[in-house]
């Protein structure tokens, strides 16, 4: 038997964990007052509900003093209370776990620093939640049971002394509780309330059952409705109902709630219902506070019901909303579903992804809104995350496809690539060692950055040539082989997401290749196509960049910082001509830039902006044994496609740099053979000086030429080119151009490969990618850049002089390097 001391002994519980966390000297954190404020809240219910029991009794003892001649009146009255622990729940292993963390972690009942903040949100919040859950909901179900507590305790009393009395002591009978005035007037008020209620249409109602039944099958039968589980869920249910939605007006659009809060107060009235004909309420004891409870939650349901209905003034009477559009089973749940993640160890669900990729996907109706998303892991993993969300129904439904993948290993199938004659589905294949996804694109150019991610390269103007006829020439062979063809010029350039910032200087404005100057202006970008007397920085990439492999390292060994310093100032003054002195050369270089190329080519004259960022660690693996791990990398940003690194690192008694050579641009094929068997395969063709368009081996020679042909070959030697065939579609895998997965000559050679022929489908295809003749006559690295300007060589001349001008900015900033240096062997790309 659960009895009025027991009560007493829980209030003391309460308020000892509530005084051993908590004293008026804490400087508490806000999230610390707010969960104690909790516990401190339930004490406080719990002695209200001490102070109604105890007045109950105070009012026995002193109605039953006037009434001392009756025979067999008790001195002392009793109840058997053990309902009230069974509604209000098990409040006792609540604040045992309260104060078990509390024992655990003392520390956080003080404001502390940052890192206590982070601490908090990773072990301590989590535990913190669970238990204010609990604790607010044992606060909502007291507040509804002290009103019908009194009643039934005081109604007891009344029939009692009523029953002992005539009705010339009738008068005496007037008792009053802390809550109820008139304890007559209340239990007649009971009796003849009257119930207010809302429809609840048929189809609901069924979806209602057939959810309820799914946890509880013998509900079936009339009667066996939970009385416990189902005054647990109306409470919760209650709680998200229109009870806290407020008119924000007369309007109609003002006065309707919600449809998931309309839709709660449905399940109320369906549970309350269910409940008024359960069997475990209609055989309570007398003893039992659950018929009086019920009552209250039915009088609060009531109320709210009201709302809706006359005699509330028209202008304040909410509105039902349209339920249409909840077409969700899950929403329907009679039985709130227990979050079991909650006992897992705790853990950190989702950190804060770096987003570097997302585009809208093809959807089959407007309401169907598809996406893909790119998450950054770490520098070679990506997370994938394509999300279906239907916007039609309320709320919104939405799914999430995730899949991870790692640069190293991923599968990238470009099936949008496949030679054809008919244009392609913008589709492709992406694979793990653990699942593959296929995702549809809108535009071309989100393909193309998601390649740009995968492989490191970036399809330069966003050319792609379809259907292309390729033969290749190799000595010894009877004839030239020839398959269809796809065409792609590729940069090596680090991807950005679109959440890194970056300066005006850097930034990239990607557009299709035109014959336009302006056009071919933002193609080349902020390219030097001046003389090498006209000094060009170099945009810097970290020292580990795979897009170089080749790299050297060259020591200063100036000791002394300002004789060192004076040392370099002289070298570069001497070296340049002096300080304020600008060579001819120089001065007839940037005012023909200006004049003949106008004012889309100023931009593309060498800046001097410099920008310096401090690392304070390279790994083991990144330097060498005798280099500290101060490192300082210089870099000057003048284009995006320059790609030479110089890294200065401080070795405490002079400097290293770095000098990390640029990758070449490539030229990729994607093949597919004219057999039968119609095999796939890709070719990649390193595009350096040597590599060149000769139009002597075709009808190209006069600009009035209508040849559809395009000629490629390599001065003294083979084609610097590479071939992967594949067995199946899974093993066309364009990843292994990547820089992750690349492996450098002679790695999957094409051996004697002299010749790559080109048959475009119209003149205006062939032109667009290698020009026409032309009377220029370049003398100087200038003149070729002005002839590439004006679109003489096409976008493959383009991204030649791009490759050539990092090149020789890898050259020339190694020309620069500063101090006394020693040259050392080249390092492979592991040793540093």
């Amino acid at each position: 038997m659960f009895s009025a001391l027991d009560i007493i002994h829980a209030v003391r519980f309460a308020w000892d964990v509530y005084n051993l966390g908590w004293s008026e000297e804490l400087n508490a954190s806000k999230q610390y007052e707010d969960f104690w404020n909790d516990v401190r809240s339930l004490a406080e219910n719990l002695q209200d509900i001490s102070r109604v029991v105890e007045n109950a009794k105070a009012t026995w003892t002193q109605q039953s003093l006037q009434l001392v001649r009756s025979p067999g009146l008790p001195s002392q009255k009793d109840w058997d209370l053990t309902s009230l622990r069974e509604i209000i729940g098990d409040y006792h292993k609540t604040l045992t776990d309260c104060r078990k963390l509390l024992e655990e972690n003392p520390e956080f009942r003080k404001n502390r620093n940052f890192a206590y903040n982070i601490e908090w949100n990773k072990v301590i919040q989590p535990k913190v939640e669970l238990l204010r859950k609990r604790l607010e909901f044992h606060n909502t179900k007291i507040l509804v049971l002290l009103r019908p507590l009194e009643l039934n305790l005081l109604s007891e009393i009344h029939r009692d002394l009523a029953n002992r009395i005539d009705a010339v002591h009738q008068t005496l009978l007037q008792l009053r509780g802390l809550l109820i005035p008139d304890v007559e007037q209340a239990i007649s008020e009971q009796e003849t309330a009257v119930v207010v209620d809302l429809d609840v249409p048929d189809e609901i109602e069924s979806r209602f059952r057939l959810a309820a039944e799914r946890s509880y099958p013998e509900i079936r039968t009339p009667g066996n409705f939970p009385l416990h589980a189902g005054a647990d869920s109306f409470v919760e249910y209650f709680e998200e109902s229109t009870k806290s939605f407020t008119a924000r007006g007369s309007f109609l659009d003002a006065r309707t709630p919600p449809a998931q809060q309309y839709l709660a107060l449905l399940k109320c009235i369906w549970i309350m219902r269910c409940l008024s004909n359960c069997e475990a309420l209609r055989s309570a004891s007398a003893d039992s506070q659950w018929p009086g409870y019920v009552h209250q939650l039915r009088e609060d349901l009531s109320m709210e019901c009201q709302r809706f209905k006359a005699p509330t003034p028209q202008a304040q009477r909410l509105i039902v909303p349209d339920l249409s559009g909840i077409n969700n089973d899950v929403a329907y749940d009679i039985w709130p579903a227990e979050n079991i993640a909650d006992y897992m160890s705790q853990h950190t669900e989702e950190r804060a992804l770096e987003e570097v990729l997302k585009f809208p996907m093809p959807s089959q109706s407007e309401s169907l809104h598809r996406e893909l998303k790119i998450l950054r892991l770490e520098s070679t993993r990506y997370r994938l995350v394509e999300s279906v969300e239907d916007k039609s129904t309320t709320p919104n439904r939405r799914q999430e496809l995730k899949m991870e993948i790692d640069l190293k290993t991923v599968n990238f199938m470009p099936l949008y690539a496949i030679p054809s004659s008919r244009p392609k589905a913008l589709e492709v294949m992406i694979a793990s060692p653990t699942a593959d996804i296929t995702p549809a694109f809108l535009e071309p150019k989100h393909i193309f950055s998601l390649q740009h991610l995968l492989t490191g390269y970036k399809v330069y103007g966003r050319y792609d040539q379809g259907m292309v006829t390729v033969s290749f020439t190799i000595p010894g062979q009877p004839k030239p082989l020839e398959e269809h063809g796809r065409l792609q010029l590729w940069l090596p350039h680090p991807f950005r997401s679109s959440s890194t910032p970056s300066s005006g200087a850097s930034s990239i404005a990607p557009s299709r290749f035109g014959n336009s100057r302006t056009s071919l202006g933002t193609g080349i970008e902020t390219m030097s196509l001046n003389s090498r007397s006209e000094r060009t920085p170099t945009r810097l990439v970290s020292p580990t960049s795979p897009l170089g492999p080749a790299s050297s390292i060259s020591f200063s060994m100036s000791r002394n910082s300002s004789s060192a310093s004076s040392f370099r100032e002289n070298a570069m003054s001497s070296r340049r001509g002096g300080p304020s002195a600008p060579s001819v050369a120089d001065s007839i270089n940037r005012s023909r830039t200006s004049t003949s190329m106008g004012d889309a080519r100023e931009s593309m004259t060498p800046s001097r902006m410099s920008s310096q960022s401090t690392t304070n660690k390279l790994t083991k693996t990144q330097r060498p044994p005798s280099i500290a791990p101060s490192t300082r990398t210089t870099s000057s940003v003048t284009s995006h496609t320059s790609m030479s690194s110089i890294t200065t690192v401080s070795t405490g008694t002079g400097r290293a740099q770095i000098h990390t050579k640029p990758a070449k641009p490539l030229l990729v094929i994607f093949l597919k053979s004219k057999e039968v068997t119609q095999k796939l395969a890709i070719v990649a063709i390193q595009v350096d000086e040597k590599t060149e368009v000769e139009r002597e081996r075709c009808g190209c020679r006069s600009s009035n030429s209508k040849c559809e042909d395009s000629c490629i070959e390599r001065s003294g030697g083979s084609l610097l080119a590479q071939r992967w065939d594949a067995d199946r579609l899974g093993s066309w895998n364009l990843a292994k151009l990547g820089v992750e997965q690349r492996k450098e000559l002679p790695e999957d050679v094409w051996d004697d490969l002299k010749r790559v022929k080109l048959k475009f489908d119209s003149l205006e295809d062939r032109l667009k990618f290698s020009g026409k003749p032309c009377r220029c006559k370049p003398l100087m690295q200038h003149d070729l850049s002005t002839c590439v300007l004006e679109g003489h060589h096409g976008v493959f001349g383009i991204v030649k002089q791009i490759g050539s001008q990092n090149l020789r900015n890898y050259h020339q900033a190694r020309e620069e390097a500063v101090g006394r240096s020693i040259e050392l062997a080249p390092l492979l790309e592991h040793e540093y």
